[in-house]
């Protein structure tokens, strides 16, 4: 798949995301396996950190649903939904401050998860004063 096509259409998704939830502090594709086609959609935001993993969970696939075309949403094989406070998402944040840009990763090791291939479309440290709504 075009990357340029992947990237446009997730960064649509996260404004669209952003302007229903507030800030973002990590939205990541990680390669799924072994298979660098198919993506394990990663999501870390403070107004998911106080909601039931099945209630962030429907609301992120609705946004994806919403924005993304159905050839995008078919390569997402995974939806994780990360609190803030995980061990990856603040080593992700620590390593890598992505805003307003796209940051590919290629063979890293990330709190003793290996990343053979991934992108990151936003990633760093949000306080909870910056939800959406606080």
């Amino acid at each position: 798949m075009d990357h340029e096509i992947l990237v446009k259409e997730f960064r649509h998704t996260i404004r669209a995301l952003k302007q229903e939830k507030g800030a973002i502090s990590l939205f990541m594709l990680k390669a799924f396996e072994y298979d660098i086609t198919d993506w394990n959609l990663i999501v870390s935001a403070p107004a998911y950190d106080n909601l039931t993993l099945k209630t962030a969970l429907i609301h992120l696939v609705t946004v994806l649903n919403n924005h993304l075309s159905q050839a995008i949403r078919r390569k997402i094989i995974r939806s994780t939904i990360l609190k803030t406070t995980d061990p990856f998402v603040k080593e992700i944040n620590q390593v890598f401050k992505v805003t307003n840009t796209v940051k590919y990763i290629h063979s890293a090791v990330i709190s003793g998860i290996y990343l053979e291939k991934a992108i990151i479309f936003e990633s760093h440290p949000v306080s909870v004063k910056y939800q959406k709504g606080a």
